[in-house]
């Protein structure tokens, strides 16, 4: 039985698991903790036989975060989220770039916004909806080149402001903005994912945005998608470690 420390931990880290690639199919309950929560993305379900494959991952007992990043023009993203939301995953995400008119409520049914329209889908299905905003690959000089000279941090605040307005529970960021999110009550509501997290001794690899378990939570983060540092090696010998930093860090 697990103990209610490793409980509570489990609850607050999603283990980015598609870089498992097929493997995560073989896992059952038994090899990784009861509450943990994996993440798959597009490269693994189109891989594995496309929107179906995330009920083969749920029928193993587990809660699936589907890492869609749906991007797609804002009339059709309600249209593509069903796809997915057929299946019931724990959360799906799409872009939070997909606003369109800005209309939260209309009489016209097609003019309300994509980003409104994708979150009551989800809601409809009992699935979290969460906005990607600023990924946590790109570095400073690369978010000011696309985003007109704003930092992340601004870029982040605007797209926080849009996804709660349109109905979001959730949504993606680095570490850095969660702090910045945190520091203002309007967003409390909000449950802030953050990859790019990495152990202390752990490469960062394609993360340009980075923080350790312990510095992300300090920052305000709610959940921790965390691949590598779990997948790289034995699985379940990782995650307790990741557990016990965070533990020590309390």
């Amino acid at each position: 039985m697990q103990d209610a420390t490793k409980t509570k931990w489990l609850d607050r880290i999603i283990w980015s698991a598609d870089v498992a690639g097929e493997a995560l199919l073989k896992y059952k309950l038994g090899t990784m903790p009861n509450g943990l929560r994996p993440k798959i993305d597009r490269l693994f379900v189109d891989a594995n036989g496309g929107p179906a494959v995330i009920g083969r991952v749920m029928e193993l007992g587990w809660e699936v975060f589907d890492d869609a990043k749906i991007v797609e023009i804002p009339s059709k993203l309600e249209a593509v989220a069903r796809v997915h939301l057929q299946y019931r995953p724990w959360m799906l995400n799409c872009m939070a770039g997909a606003s369109s008119t800005g209309f939260m409520e209309h009489d016209n049914a097609e003019l309300v916004d994509g980003l409104k329209r994708f979150a009551d889908a989800c809601h409809e299905f009992g699935t979290l909806p969460c906005g990607v905003t600023v990924l946590t690959s790109k570095t400073p000089e690369m978010v000011a080149r696309e985003f007109n000279g704003r930092s992340a941090v601004e870029q982040v605040l605007e797209y926080a402001a849009m996804l709660m307005e349109a109905g979001f529970t959730d949504l993606v960021c680095a570490p850095e903005e969660a702090e910045a999110i945190r520091s203002d009550s309007a967003f409390d509501q909000l449950n802030l994912n953050c990859p790019s997290i990495r152990m202390p001794d752990t490469p960062v690899d394609d993360q340009a945005r980075s923080r350790t378990p312990a510095e992300a939570i300090a920052a305000g983060v709610n959940r921790l998608v965390i691949g590598r540092p779990i997948t790289n090696g034995v699985p379940a010998d990782n995650l307790q470690t990741i557990i016990d930093s965070l533990q020590a860090a309390a």
